[in-house]
């Protein structure tokens, strides 16, 4: 069953009727990223599909307001005409906004622009008890109470249904290329390690089998390839049945990809930033990069997959998980909202 709100309100009218039949909701964007969290049965899937848009652009603010089921690849083409863009996000085909933030779906970039919730300004969201809630500020990110933008980035609709977001923007660099080396792994490190001190700053520098990439953004004449490395494709993501996301902390990456290419499996790993996105084949190969991850102070959780894959998503529970639920509980009290990514499972 779907339902296709096209205003706040109808959010909120949808939610009381779910409530009433203590049913449960499950946002969906552009689906995506939707392979993710345990696997549920009878639930409302609510589309952000009729919430499209871009509500404001102010170039001279560095600031776009959209509903949030605009495909996000529409606003990057809007921003770039203008000189701007959102290099925070992880765009792919067919994502929306809404899905982007709910995700928590920072790019490459993240090295040089910060991860994604450094970039949500406001953001308006409708609760599980039908409450319409703004949050933030549209210039400034001003916090008192709970700091809205930040929560719902990453909580996959767990908190509620956003509606419409405030983003703070970038000047789209005059020129960006990637570049490449191919060697063996101290090689790679000691390549990547150099890349950190670079005065051009890299936008990203990302590890891949065999393979060191880096990317450059600026004036033209800036963009020259580092000593030993070639013009290049920007890395595509790994692929396999199923695909986790690795985070340690920054100085660790190296352990997790020692074990990773020790295993032979296709990974992309974020120099300087410590994540590593690693495709598996099967169920197996998930326990050793869990049990070292966790070893390393950091987790792996399960980011796209099939069913068979979800049976424990998240892993070791965070040691947060109990504000966590008293977080849900405040903001979906009839507990409604996204079960299926409700991490430690309650209500």
């Amino acid at each position: 069953m779907g339902l296709t709100p096209a205003s706040d309100q109808e959010v909120a009218d949808a939610f009381a009727e779910i409530a009433a039949r203590a049913g449960t909701t499950t946002p969906i964007g552009g689906g995506t990223r939707s392979r993710c969290g345990t696997v549920v049965g009878d639930t409302t899937f609510i589309s952000s599909g009729a919430l499209q848009g871009i509500v404001e652009h102010v170039p001279a603010e560095l600031t776009a307001t959209v509903r949030v089921g605009t495909p996000v690849q529409e606003l990057a083409a809007h921003l770039a005409e203008r000189g701007q863009w959102w290099p925070q996000a992880d765009i792919r085909d067919l994502s929306t906004v809404g899905g982007i933030i709910s995700a928590a779906a920072s790019g490459r970039r993240r090295l040089r622009y910060g991860p994604l919730r450094d970039s949500v300004l406001e953001v308006v969201l409708v609760t599980g008890d039908g409450r319409v809630v703004r949050g933030g500020g549209p210039t400034v990110k001003g916090v008192a109470g709970y700091d809205l933008p930040r929560l719902m980035v990453g909580a996959r609709g767990t908190l509620g249904f956003l509606t419409q977001v405030t983003l703070k923007l970038t000047p789209l660099p005059p020129a960006r290329a990637w570049f490449s080396l191919s060697d063996d792994t101290t090689a790679r490190m000691i390549a990547a390690r150099a890349l950190i001190g670079d005065p051009r700053r890299p936008t990203a520098i990302v590890l891949s089998p065999g393979h060191v990439h880096v990317e450059l953004a600026g004036a033209p004449e800036d963009i020259a390839p580092p000593p030993g490395f070639q013009p290049a494709d920007e890395p595509i993501a790994p692929i396999g049945a199923a695909v986790v996301d690795v985070g340690v902390p920054a100085n660790r990456l190296v352990d997790v990809i020692e074990q990773v290419e020790a295993m032979g499996l296709p990974y992309l790993a974020q120099f300087g930033v410590g994540v590593c996105q690693v495709a598996l084949s099967e169920l197996a190969e998930l326990h050793p990069l869990r049990a070292l991850a966790e070893g390393l102070g950091g987790h792996t959780i399960v980011a796209d997959a099939p069913d068979a894959f979800r049976t424990d998503p998240w892993g070791r529970l965070p040691d947060g998980v109990g504000i966590m639920d008293r977080m849900r509980r405040a903001f979906d009290p009839y507990g409604i909202l996204s079960p299926g990514h409700r991490v430690g499972g309650a209500a």
